[in-house]
């Protein structure tokens, strides 16, 4: 169990070779300046903005878990993933269709759970979410994928929920 979740808010991952730096070419982590938090995969070069260069602008999240004491992340552009999942808000869905879409995305949709405006870190499905992975990746309308989310944000997401459900943790998402 992730002993404060909400600790991680308190820290900016500062992108400099002082505070993340690769540990080894034989372990895929980098070490941030926050003592026991590793970075295992850094998406944010997929939504670098042109203009002030911050990933999405700022909108930086992070899913996350802890495992074995130190706490393992993946970090990325929030506002692009959730371009993804936006297909269902502007698609005019019947609701019987949308009451079987992922929690994951009605929450999205709804701007409660892990949307909702106070959250911070919040603990989400991992199987919901590896279910939100392959709604996303076999929705009917194309043009809201591109090829970054199946050749990175899908295959990267769904090995680390795979892994977090694997060794029994618990998945969290902070926004």
């Amino acid at each position: 169990m992730m002993n404060n979740p909400m600790r991680l808010l308190r820290y900016s991952i500062l992108r400099n070779d002082k505070y993340i730096k690769t540990m080894s070419e034989n372990h895929p982590y980098q070490e941030t300046g926050n003592r026991g938090l590793f970075i295992k995969e850094d998406l944010t070069h997929l939504c670098l903005c042109p203009c002030c260069g911050a990933p999405d602008c700022g909108e930086e999240y992070m899913l996350l878990t802890e495992s074995e004491g130190n706490q393992e992340a993946v970090l990325f552009g929030g506002g692009t993933f959730r371009g993804y999942l936006n297909y269902w808000f502007y698609e005019g869905i019947t609701p019987e269709e949308y009451n079987i879409l992922p929690e994951f995305v009605r929450q999205n949709n709804e701007c409660n759970g892990w949307q909702d405006i106070s959250a911070q870190c919040t603990e989400i499905d991992a199987d919901d979410f590896l279910l939100t992975l392959e709604s996303i990746k076999n929705c009917s309308r194309k043009e809201y994928l591109y090829d970054d989310f199946e050749n990175y944000y899908y295959p990267v997401f769904k090995n680390f929920a795979e892994e977090v459900i694997k060794k029994g943790q618990k998945l969290y998402i902070s926004i």
